[in-house]
């Protein structure tokens, strides 16, 4: 397969889920000039936002890029499948750096494999580490990261990562609230 590349400048990306992650992904985009719109249960957006806020349907089938950025619980396991897949454009590149089960990988595979979607970026998988005989790990147009791809320098993440949860334990134990809630 032949790289081509494109510019981000007037492109659409749809961001599924539009809490602290999502919120900066949409800042990220408007500064190349991207169409921003999310889909998002409970969404609070500022009237400074440029963020167009969208029903799940109607983001996947009108987004050069999904991206994915919700926690995975029941209600979320498998929402990209098959179905999500077809109604993508086959030009729409997928990205996933939230959780592996929040896509059903195999039907991810068929897409890209039938060039219903033009490619995926994944940080989360399933089965993680991704297993060495996964056939997402021999397609083209796939680029894989561990699930570690935004980690900054280690010892310093792991440090501010320690700080953030001494910091909501303490928080929980003086019957606050904790500063943030994820699965």
């Amino acid at each position: 397969m032949d790289y081509t590349g494109s510019e981000l400048k007037g492109k659409t990306i749809g961001i599924i889920g539009l809490g602290a992650i999502g919120q900066e992904v949409a800042s990220f985009c408007r500064v190349f000039d991207m169409n921003v719109q999310a889909y998002a249960r409970k969404a609070v957006v500022k009237s400074e936002d440029v963020v167009k806020m969208t029903d799940f349907d109607t983001l996947i089938s009108t987004s050069d890029i999904v991206s994915v950025h919700i926690p995975l619980n029941q209600q979320i396991k498998q929402l990209i499948n098959k179905n999500a897949f077809k109604k993508m454009r086959n030009t729409t590149l997928f990205t996933n750096t939230a959780r592996g089960g929040i896509v059903n990988e195999r039907d991810l595979i068929d897409a890209l494999k039938n060039a219903d979607i033009s490619g995926a970026c994944l940080d989360a998988f399933e089965s993680e580490p991704l297993p060495m005989d996964s056939e997402l790990r021999n397609l083209s147009n796939v680029i894989l990261t561990p699930h570690t791809a935004g980690m900054p320098d280690g010892r310093k993440f792991h440090k501010i990562r320690y700080d953030f949860f001494i910091n909501n334990i303490k928080r929980v134990e003086n019957g606050e609230e904790p500063e943030s809630k994820f699965n």
